[in-house]
């Protein structure tokens, strides 16, 4: 196959992000990434294997994740080459600590690292003898945002960070406050894990109390210095009382009387998660029990948490090794319909070279190495759906568009799952293999019956391997859209500071800019913020059926939306979904970014500029340490 030609932005993100010194063309990057990769293989196999990983990765076909592109052949080899694991620290002064140390090593290894804090006792309860002394669940994560702030990996890029924790810990009006209230956690995305038995307290309209260690905590009212009314958490008044004078003193002669228990309904405190995430795109909430349901490893693990961007869900030091089929690509030229054949073999070629990451990959740390090792869990996605979509003529979101996706969705998961079968009988199974539990997980229970059979015979070499990323960078590096998710906008405006002046350009897509060179049809050209949110969700959740982790996927809301609107839709589909994060045009203050509506005057006015051809790289995860 033909080498991939970068355009002017992908060679410049070449150049300044993964090249190593003295490579000028991406051809040289990709030998080395098969050369490196095909180490793996048996001697009489690894000419074969290199082959094979630079057709697919030189044509840019098969995309390896970020930290794949960067760390091939560096350092002798000796280099991490995953993008993000996950640490769960236990409620211990030794566990808190080695968690630190521990995300440090993993972020200096240029990988992104999430966090789960609901087994860290809540605020104020007893460490020991010592009555309401425990910080709490989100001074953990403030003391991991602060070591963040001093990582620098890569070629000078930031940590990147997700802080979840569950609906039921008592910290979590907290910890929602200090991220969203007061500006902290800098480095993190936020999550709140929610649970079956969350969604139907909402439906069934009950109070929701939080709960650690069998312990209920309620919410009571209490009267600062006789006026100003506030809410404490606490086992009971006096608990209550206690805790306020140890944490919600402003000054030292604050005084508190309590008024009494008010609890918060399990509706009230669902629209308030909404609330912020539409005024400010924080937090996102994740499934933890249908994260932990529809997969294939939860007799051996549990997935407490998932990494930055939230594309694929991990136990405890669990890591992702991705890479992604670039569907832009195998579109035919006559835009008829997709080459399978092409697609198939690019799906086979990608499991195979993301196992064989696993083999070279040096862990940062050994926990890292064993937990990596007894799943072999790999990460194959997909970017470049929308330019798919474009080029097929379907209007994302549309029925047609989910039709097609059910059976692209299909295909890609019989033919990974396939591949890991064949790669199982050459090799040998994922060291937690039991066919008998494996073939009982709700995911493996929807497998063709072909393929569960394949796998009774052979077992299978990866517990997972499917995942969506968001693919920013590495979606402009070959100049397509990224991962499953809409362009932004065919034209936009770019606003940016050169030399502390500020500037405005105008930006159009590169496809957008062929088609309208071409006069082919602009219809299907829809932005982010033009896809109703309903037909956002409606992707996300097609793709997820035939998905064995999770899914990076940004509803974008117009600027109108409101929290009300939203709360409701994200209620009917959160069942369905494993993730779920919104981002609210205007959300933010200083959006470098203005979509500009695609009317036939602004069509007429802005393409008879000069404009800059660049890729309208979509919502990406919004911290780029880990570089999905």
């Amino acid at each position: 196959m033909a080498n991939a030609t970068l355009n002017a932005l992908g060679q410049e993100i070449f150049e300044t992000r993964y090249a190593y010194p003295g490579e000028t063309k991406w051809a040289e990057r990709a030998k080395v990434i098969a050369k490196t990769v095909a180490s793996a293989e048996k001697d009489d196999e690894k000419e074969k294997a290199e082959k094979r990983f630079y057709d697919a990765v030189g044509s840019g076909d098969f995309i390896p994740g970020g930290r794949i592109i960067f760390g091939a052949g560096r350092n002798r080899g000796n280099h991490n080459l995953l993008n993000c694991y996950v640490i769960i620290p236990e409620d211990s002064v030794d566990s808190i600590g080695k968690t630190v140390q521990d995300m440090y090593k993993i972020s200096c290894a240029g990988g992104g690292v999430g966090f789960n804090v609901s087994k860290i006792r809540p605020q104020g309860d007893d460490i020991g003898s010592v009555q309401n002394s425990a910080p709490g669940a989100v001074s953990v994560l403030q003391m991991i945002n602060e070591v963040g702030e001093h990582v620098r990996a890569g070629k000078n890029r930031r940590t990147a960070l997700m802080g979840i924790l569950n609906i039921t810990h008592p910290d979590l009006l907290e910890f929602l406050s200090v991220k969203l209230d007061q500006g902290e956690l800098n480095n993190f995305n936020i999550s709140v894990a929610i649970t079956n038995r969350f969604l139907e307290a909402i439906e069934l309209g009950e109070d929701w109390y939080f709960t650690f260690n069998n312990k209920e905590y309620h919410s009571y009212d209490l009267t600062r210095n006789g006026d100003e009314i506030i809410s404490v958490l606490g086992m009971d008044e006096e608990d209550a009382l206690a805790r306020a004078e140890n944490f919600n003193k402003v000054a030292w002669t604050d005084t508190f009387e309590m008024i009494g228990q008010r609890d918060i309904k399990a509706r009230d405190l669902w629209d308030m998660i909404w609330k912020n995430s539409v005024e400010s795109g924080d937090p996102g909430i994740y499934n933890i029990d249908l994260a932990n349901s529809y997969t294939n490893v939860s007799y051996f693990e549990r997935l407490d948490s998932t990494n930055p961007c939230g594309e694929i869900s991990l136990p405890s030091y669990g890591n992702c090794c991705l890479g992604n089929i670039n569907l832009n690509n195998m579109v035919l030229d006559d835009g008829s319909d997709l080459d399978w054949k092409r697609l198939a073999k690019t799906v086979r070629t990608g499991i195979r070279f993301l196992d064989n990451v696993l083999t070279v990959n040096t862990f940062p740390t050994e926990e890292c190495k064993k937990v990596g090792e007894r799943s072999r869990r790999i990460g194959l996605g997909v970017t470049g759906l929308h330019y798919m979509l474009i080029k097929l003529g379907l209007r994302y979101g549309s029925e047609s568009c989910l039709e097609f996706l059910e059976r692209l969705f299909g295909t890609i998961r019989d033919e990974a799952y396939k591949m890991s079968i064949y790669l199982s009988r050459d090799k040998k199974p994922f060291p937690e293999f039991d066919y008998k539990k494996y073939l009982e997980e709700d995911f493996a229970k929807t497998l063709p019956a072909r393929i569960r059979m394949l796998i009774k015979r052979y077992g299978i070499r990866n517990a997972v391997m499917l995942t969506i990323p968001p693919c920013g960078t590495i979606s402009m590096l070959h100049g397509v859209s990224s991962g499953i998710e809409p362009i932004f906008s065919a034209m936009y405006n770019r606003r940016y500071r050169h030399n502390n002046i500020w500037k405005e350009q105008l930006v159009v897509d590169p496809l957008f800019q062929e088609y309208y060179d071409k006069k082919k049809n602009l219809e299907p050209f829809i932005g982010a913020y033009d896809v109703a949110p309903e037909d956002h969700i409606k992707v996300q959740a097609t793709v997820q059926k035939f998905i064995d982790s999770c899914i990076s996927k940004t509803i974008n809301l117009p600027p109108t939306s409101t929290p009300e609107e939203f709360s409701q839709a994200a209620l009917d589909y959160a069942p369905y979904l494993k993730g779920l994060t919104v981002y609210r045009a205007g959300a933010k203050e200083g959006e470098p970014l203005q979509a500009i509506a695609l009317t036939k005057e602004n069509i007429e006015k802005h393409m008879g500029e000069q404009a800059e051809v660049s890729v309208a790289a979509g919502d990406v995860c919004s911290l780029t340490g880990g570089d999905c």
